[in-house]
């Protein structure tokens, strides 16, 4: 089944960003300081918790989502659908590992709990990019042409939901940071005209300052 006109699915490549850059970002702040003070220890591995949960969530929504939809209504393309959803399964295993490398890392900071700590987020980097560039080239083509904008549009609104109320200002800068003009606008055509207008002070501002922190230290 597909449709004449394509649907708009620019934004999972946005998305993806997000979690291109987040684990070598992590991976080389652990390394940045192999005796961190405990406040340093519990900002970070926050940081850390939130960008892992936020692929596990990711994953999870296409999972419901996408993947059952794009099997059912194009079946001449299932075994290639199916092998990058197959893909969700090794990175789950990275997404484990990391976890609780960092759960270690937060009871027992060391220079020896930061480098396992560091090591898993580079093998999860590793097992990311590849399936990330086969969602994009293989799998978000044929969404494009066999979803409707509102099938689509509802894995974005449950992303959003999944993350922690008190986070989504840090997810939300983070995930704009790295857009250009034409990327960044095309985000924010989502978010409803009152809360365009508080953007600087709900999202901005406090994104600089959690930036800041990660970047330079706490």
């Amino acid at each position: 089944m597909s449709k004449e006109h394509p649907i708009e699915v620019r934004d999972m490549a946005i998305v993806h960003r997000l979690f291109r850059q987040a684990y070598d970002e992590a991976a080389r702040l652990v390394r940045a300081a192999p005796t961190p003070s405990p406040e340093r220890v519990t900002f970070l591995a926050d940081h850390i918790d939130l960008v892992l949960g936020g692929l596990h969530s990711h994953h999870q929504d296409e999972d419901e989502l996408l993947y059952p939809k794009l099997i059912g209504r194009v079946p001449e393309q299932a075994p290639m659908t199916e092998h990058v959803e197959h893909e969700h399964q090794v990175i789950a295993t990275a997404l484990d590992a990391a976890s609780a490398a960092c759960a270690t890392w937060r009871q027992r900071p060391s220079a020896e709990t930061g480098e396992a700590l560091a090591a898993a987020l580079d093998h999860l980097n590793e097992v990311v990019q590849p399936h990330l560039d086969d969602e994009e080239q293989k799998v978000v083509p044929l969404a494009a042409v066999a979803l409707t904008q509102q099938e689509w549009d509802a894995m974005g609104k449950r992303g959003m939901s999944s993350v922690p109320r008190n986070k989504r200002a840090i997810a939300a800068g983070m995930m704009l940071e790295p857009l250009d003009a034409a990327d960044r606008a095309y985000m924010m055509k989502h978010v409803p005209a009152p809360l365009r207008l508080l953007f600087p002070f709900l999202v901005e501002r406090p994104w600089k300052k959690y930036a800041a922190t990660l970047r330079t230290g706490t």
